[in-house]
């Protein structure tokens, strides 16, 4: 009969499926009670699983945090990233960079609030996260790529990224508190191209 461990490193579809399962669970539990207040306890008693089949899958809080983490970065690069990967210029790229965020906030508000309240629960800070570094290092490829192409004025494309993801984390706080995604995808859009496009462009 094979060892735990081994099933651990090779998990079968049906455990797989298992796991996304509840981190789908934990995201709607941390989106209702935040980060602190959702134990591993609270996250089982929701699935209608035990607290051990939570250790099973995850080995502790910390790994679970992590997993919901991950899924919402990654169903946000799925929901964005083929729009800025189709466009056809820099400027049409961050265009869609912009707005597809924006509609992904939109979409799947409780990924969002589980993500703000993870966060904002000082466990796993967002600065020490890969997936935060490769979407800023994204924004700054789209930059730099549009001032190669005359598109955008000159800039610290560094620095530019940052606000332009400090703007998108406003539009996450405005979304949250309830306002239509359409007008805040106009405002951000108009304030981001404002800030990089070219003189006279």
């Amino acid at each position: 009969m094979p060892s735990p461990r081994v099933e651990r490193e090779t998990p079968t579809f049906i455990q797989s499926a298992r796991r996304a399962q509840l981190v789908g669970v934990a995201i709607e539990v941390i989106a209702e009670l935040g980060a602190e207040r959702a134990s591993l306890g609270k996250v089982a008693e929701r699935a209608g699983v035990s607290r051990g089949v939570i250790g099973y899958h995850f080995g502790s809080r910390d790994d679970l945090l992590d997993a919901v983490i991950a899924e919402v970065y990654a169903v946000g690069a799925r929901e964005v990233g083929p729009g800025v990967a189709e466009a056809a210029s820099p400027s049409e790229s961050l265009s869609a960079f912009v707005s597809g965020s924006i509609t992904f906030y939109a979409k799947f508000p409780h990924h969002m609030q589980a993500l703000t309240a993870i966060f904002a629960s000082g466990h796993r800070p967002r600065v020490d996260r890969g997936e935060h570094a490769a979407e800023l290092l994204e924004l700054d490829s789209i930059l730099q790529r549009g001032i190669d192409a005359g598109h955008f004025r000159p800039m610290d494309t560094t620095l530019m990224a940052s606000v332009i993801r400090a703007v998108l984390d406003v539009a996450v706080k405005e979304i949250a508190a309830g306002r239509d995604s359409r007008s805040i995808t106009e405002e951000v859009h108009h304030t981001v191209l404002a800030a990089t496009r070219r003189e006279n462009s």
